[in-house]
């Protein structure tokens, strides 16, 4: 199940670096492909909740951080709707996803 979800994220990271990219040059990534990327996401995040649900607790770290990670990833969406790239949130929400893929890689490695 974790290798699994390691798979999806890696899938959603490079998403979301893509992105993030374009959000730096200025130019905003499609609305479908933003769906896209969080839709992956949120299976991601159901993979590893019934991986917890099975009795792993050194996930619940990375259910907690990926809370934060999806608050973030919301209020960007709300802000670029409005026409507003929060280049700083980006890099809060890119840089906390790339620590929480990393643990997650790290525990499913060693698992």
């Amino acid at each position: 199940m974790l290798m699994l979800s390691v798979a999806v994220f890696t899938l959603v990271a490079l998403m979301g670096a893509g992105m993030g990219i374009d959000a730096f040059k200025g130019r905003g990534s499609s609305r479908l492909y933003a769906l896209i990327h969080g839709g992956l996401a949120l299976l991601g995040s159901a993979l590893v909740i019934m991986a917890a649900l099975e009795g792993d607790t050194r996930l619940y770290v990375i259910i907690g951080l990926a809370l934060i990670i999806i608050a973030a990833g919301l209020y960007i969406s709300f802000q670029r709707a409005k026409g507003i790239q929060p280049r700083a949130l980006i890099l809060v929400h890119g840089g906390t996803a790339l620590a929480c893929y990393g643990l997650l890689a790290y525990y499913a490695l060693a698992a």
